[in-house]
């Protein structure tokens, strides 16, 4: 059975990468969730996705431009989450995107310190951001993401040829698309861009982890 994420949280119904949809998601039942961190200016390590805060934060501003202390809090009234603080929930697995580049030394330095590494999942669009990071702690689980148009020009050779200890982070269409070539990396899959996990039900196989905006 796939191990189920909420992207960024239960955000079908929370503000996105917020405490309270992390909370959400595993109150709703959910295994873990998925989020993206990325570096203020003095180095820590905030949940964020978008380069700079106006969407989804009371306040504007350049993230890495920022210092910790300078970051406005979030539209729900929340302070904006350092991944410390996340790391601190009792999910089975949490998934951590690196956003942008560098930024994998000070969130691998945050999940060491916190001592959950089993139970993180990094991965990143930045495959070299990746590949760093898994080299300079080869006991960190990590993983590649695709976009659909990428996924799609992936072939057999290719795949075969990824490192067989990373995870597989594609769209569920793109699998949908070909399930005959990401059939065989089933346990390696990470599916996403669904809103609820009954998306994937026609597969002929379970991923390792379905990452979904809410659950029904």
């Amino acid at each position: 059975m796939s191990l189920i994420l909420g992207h960024r949280g239960l955000s079908s119904r929370h503000l996105e990468n917020s405490m309270e949809a992390f909370r959400a998601a595993l109150q709703a039942g959910m295994d873990g969730f998925e989020l993206d961190v990325q570096p203020t200016r003095d180095g820590v390590c905030i949940v964020l996705h978008d380069d700079t805060l106006d969407r989804t934060a009371c306040g504007g501003g350049i993230l890495r431009q920022l210092k910790s202390g300078e970051v406005p809090r979030l539209n729900n009234g929340e302070a904006v989450p350092r991944l410390a603080d996340v790391l601190d929930l009792e999910a089975r697995l949490i998934n951590v995107e690196l956003k942008g580049e560098p930024g994998w030394q000070q969130a691998l330095a945050t999940v060491e310190a916190a001592e959950v590494l089993p139970r993180v999942l990094f991965s990143s669009f930045e495959h070299s951001e990746v590949l760093q990071l898994w080299s300079a702690c080869p006991q960190a689980r990590c993983g590649f993401l695709w976009n659909t148009e990428e996924a799609a020009d992936l072939g057999a050779e290719e795949l075969e040829d990824l490192p067989k200890e990373l995870t597989l982070h594609v769209p569920l269409a793109a699998v949908q698309a070909r399930p005959e070539l990401w059939g065989p990396y089933a346990a390696r899959l990470v599916l996403w861009g669904m809103n609820v996990p009954a998306e994937a039900a026609g597969l002929p196989f379970a991923p390792y982890a379905l990452i979904t905006n809410g659950l029904a």
